[in-house]
């Protein structure tokens, strides 16, 4: 309370005297983060998620690494672009390549389902859009009833099986 006062007593004087102090400096500006730095925290982000992360851990990592909604969602639809106009335009045919483009796939979806709003919206999008373009594997039943797509139960959703 007395360094309130003492406070308003100063700045009183120093008014009277016609000396003011010095406005205070802007707040710097957030530097922007290039791509790099943004993909490597958006894949910290899915391989949390793959690991279990919730909807509570994601958004605190956004905030422990000052990352924006807006700004990450931004950066991945261009990731996205990109990354779908590399696949397709190159020979992704190896299964180690389509395995992995698939467990892209699957992480982004994870991402969508606890994740709301834009962020979980072009996650999903790009997730359904890699898929599309690159089915899961189908494999023949031995006994001829038709095709089986191998899946496995992951946390609360569906995982896609793969070489361990």
């Amino acid at each position: 309370m007395l360094n309130k006062i003492w406070q308003f007593l100063k700045q009183l004087i120093q008014r009277l005297l016609g000396k003011t102090p010095p406005p205070a400096p802007p707040p710097a500006p957030r530097p922007t983060l290039t791509d790099a730095e943004y993909e490597a925290k958006f894949m910290e982000i899915l391989e949390g998620v793959n690991q279990g992360w919730s909807r509570g851990d994601v958004a605190g990592f956004l905030i422990a690494k000052r990352l924006k909604d807006a700004e990450l969602a931004a950066w991945l639809r261009r990731f996205g672009v990109r990354f779908l106009e590399g696949e397709s335009g190159g020979d992704v045919a190896a299964a180690d390549a389509v395995e992995s483009v698939q467990e892209l796939a699957q992480r982004l979806l994870l991402l969508s389902r606890i994740r709301d709003g834009e962020l979980g919206d072009v996650a999903r999008k790009i997730s359904r859009e890699i898929l599309a373009r690159f089915p899961l594997p189908i494999v023949e039943d031995d006994v001829g009833n038709g095709n089986v797509i191998e899946a496995v139960f992951v946390g609360d959703g569906l995982g896609f099986s793969g070489k361990e």
